[in-house]
């Protein structure tokens, strides 16, 4: 027989798992925000609601299938739900029954509703097994899309309510008597299940930390769970810790269970540098923490899908794990349900990127299906932002809309010159969606309107005087932040002559505020990086990245300030440890190497073209492997030369000013 999957109204396992794992969050938060002195109420974990409307499943589907089949096939469904029914050729069946077609052709249709979560079918069988070829039989403007399904969910005895984690059992690497009570420590982050063992302990409240200081100072931990031990065990729900530290007790144990994806490491890397090495093994563990049921933020704090982290993770997910399921679940979950009332995560740069991300995910997984699924979701979101632009077409902020761009201060005085550069990419996106759902006067429409946005923003923001981009051009302040300078060189949206000015007068400028986060050192360095700079890069690996390593970050921290100290690398946002120390938005050192180091990138989608360009680096001699839809690249650099072992076709190695096609599962070698 073949391979089912579970299926479901398309969305509706994203939004079931994205309503649970949004309204999770809690926070022990004892004082008013902004002021850490002024402390309120018990050290007891509190609700903690998101700041956008989230939404839930479809809970009644009908999905249908007609094909033609040469030989006999015995089908039968199973279901989550009671409500539900399998009609074939118009004769409806109870699940859990037998049917045999004939040979021919046959209607199959599924019906269900589940008011606790959303109703999902499971048909054993050979061309009626159950997969992606069931479409939507409910009128509307989902009519005829494609069945969910996920790579998780493929057995019929699996539980689509239930998130498929894997668990690793771990223990303290230490435990020290101190200040009246006993600290664990796991020697490194992570997020998991504690289980909690006393012989005369009914109720523990555990206080957790990402540092040791932060677990030590009970007044203001962040994470504060209280635990009920019942026949002298007690198992808390997956939180993120290092360190635990429970008060007035001694007779207890502590182990937990790390919660986490078995997602494969396609992608490797290794060089003479114990420090890269330790990098890319850091971001990778990162990567490992925050990917769920979709990409974290991270782990501590929000544990909420936010499209601007998201869209990071996306593309470091190409050079390590290439999960392509996570990517979609995430998207899938992002977007939310009709109507959009609101940006995504209200938030304008990140709907931008969440249309961004669909090209980046097109251009290296090749994947045309997943762009015909969400294409109605595309169209909803562009006519969301084309109601929200000026009269000339241009990005305005609205009442209600976030602006973030990064923790950093900006010149917001009228429409800011970095949102109209997104605004122009996501244009281009949607032309590349559009082309693939056949769509030419849409994608005509996208790519004229990102023409003419980037000649206002070469018109309007460029500042002689300054020789850069600035924020604004209607305060009249001429203020320059990096920002808009970086992304304009990223896309290759100012001519040759403006990015040299650029680079001089804004990249190389020490005047102007430097990047305080990994998030857009992400772009910084990738700009800096495309531009041939890759010492700029490798030197700020060192200085910012090792940074975190040298005192002593086991994963990669949300900001990074190297000229704060002690516990004040901790504060974020008006509290003592509110900062997150595993933030997904760190591990872009996995991409810059597979990328710059190795070489590696594709110039048709899904690799069907790619070429391999690799640098010479201070690192040493080094090797690396990146995935792709098809195969894995090999690729090796020493004082010899450049070796490189391809599984698939299309590719070409640029190498000192030559080129030299690469075989198919053939491996060559070329000198310097």
């Amino acid at each position: 027989m073949k391979q089912a999957k579970w299926i479901w109204h398309p969305g509706s396992l994203e939004l079931y798992h994205g309503m649970l794992l949004h309204n999770r969050r809690t926070s022990a938060r004892r004082y008013k925000q902004g002021d850490p002195s002024n402390r309120v109420g018990q050290a007891r974990s509190v609700y903690y609601y998101p700041m956008w409307r989230v939404d839930g499943p479809v809970h009644n589907t009908m999905l249908k299938k007609t094909a033609t089949i040469d030989k006999e096939e015995t089908i039968e469904l199973f279901s989550n739900t009671k409500d539900c029914a399998i009609i074939v050729d118009g004769i409806s069946y109870n699940k859990n029954t037998k049917i045999k077609l004939t040979e021919g052709t046959h209607t199959v249709a599924l019906h269900g509703f589940c008011a606790e979560s959303f109703p999902a079918f499971y048909v054993t069988g050979n061309e009626f097994a159950s997969d992606r070829t069931y479409k939507v039989d409910i009128r509307g403007k989902r009519y005829g899309q494609s069945a969910g399904e996920s790579e998780l969910y493929t057995d019929v005895n699996d539980k689509v309510e239930t998130f498929k984690f894997s668990y690793k059992r771990i223990q303290p690497v230490s435990i020290e008597e101190i200040n009246d009570g006993m600290l664990y420590d796991f020697g490194k982050e992570q997020f998991a299940k504690i289980t909690i063992k006393s012989e005369t302990c009914k109720e523990i409240t555990l206080y957790l930390g990402e540092s040791r200081e932060e677990a030590l100072d009970t007044d203001y931990s962040q994470l504060v769970v209280n635990t009920e031990l019942k026949k002298g065990k007690g198992t808390t729900e997956a939180v993120a810790f290092r360190y635990i530290f429970v008060k007035d007790t001694k007779d207890l144990s502590i182990s937990a269970r790390l919660e986490y994806l078995p997602i494969k490491e396609r992608g490797s890397f290794k060089c003479d540098s114990e420090f890269i090495n330790k990098l890319w093994d850091t971001c990778a563990y990162t990567m490992l923490l925050n990917s769920r049921e979709g990409f974290f933020d991270g782990i501590k704090r929000d544990r909420w899908i936010w499209s601007g982290d998201a869209y990071q993770s996306y593309i470091v997910n190409y050079y390590l794990g290439f999960n392509k399921d996570i990517v979609k679940r995430t998207i899938r979950a992002l977007r939310g349900a009709d109507p959009i009332e609101s940006h995504i995560n209200t938030i304008t740069d990140y709907t931008f990127f969440w249309l961004i991300s669909l090209y980046d995910y097109y251009m290296y997984t090749g994947d045309k299906e997943f762009l015909e699924d969400v294409y109605t979701d595309v169209l909803d979101v562009l006519e969301f932002v084309e109601g929200r632009l000026s009269e000339d077409g241009m990005f305005v902020r609205r009442e209600g809309d976030w602006v973030f761009m990064d923790w950093s201060t900006f010149d917001s005085d009228g429409p800011m010159c970095a949102e109209q550069i997104l605004l122009a990419r996501a244009y281009e996106a949607v032309s590349v969606c559009a082309t693939v759902n056949n769509d030419n006067q849409l994608a005509t429409h996208a790519i004229e309107r990102a023409e003419y946005i980037k000649e206002q923003v070469n018109k309007l923001y460029w500042n002689d005087k300054k020789g850069a981009l600035v924020d604004s051009y209607t305060s009249g302040r001429e203020n320059v932040t990096r920002h808009a300078n970086i992304l304009a060189i990223l896309f290759d949206y100012v001519s040759e002559e403006k990015k040299q000015s650029i680079i001089k007068n804004v990249i190389y400028n020490k005047e102007i505020t430097p990047i305080t986060t990994p998030y857009f050192e992400f772009f910084e360095l990738d700009a800096m990086c495309k531009i041939g700079d890759l010492k700029y890069m490798t030197d700020m690996l060192e200085s910012y990245w090792g940074g975190m390593l040298r005192l002593g970050a086991t994963t990669i921290w949300e900001e990074f300030d190297p000229k704060k100290s002690g516990i004040e690398h901790y504060e974020m946002y008006g509290g003592k440890y509110e900062k997150s120390l595993c933030h997904a938005w760190g591990a872009s050192p996995i991409y810059l190497l597979g990328k710059y180091a190795l070489g590696v990138r594709p110039t048709k989608a899904g690799y069907k073209e790619y070429v391999v360009a690799p640098n010479k680096m201070p690192f040493g001699n080094f090797e690396g492997k990146v995935p792709t839809p098809n195969g894995d690249i090999f690729v090796k650099i020493s004082d010899t030369g450049c070796t490189i072992l391809s599984q698939i076709d299309g590719g070409t190695l640029q190498l000192g000013g030559k080129s030299y096609k690469i075989p198919k599962n053939e491996k060559i070698h070329v000198k310097f």
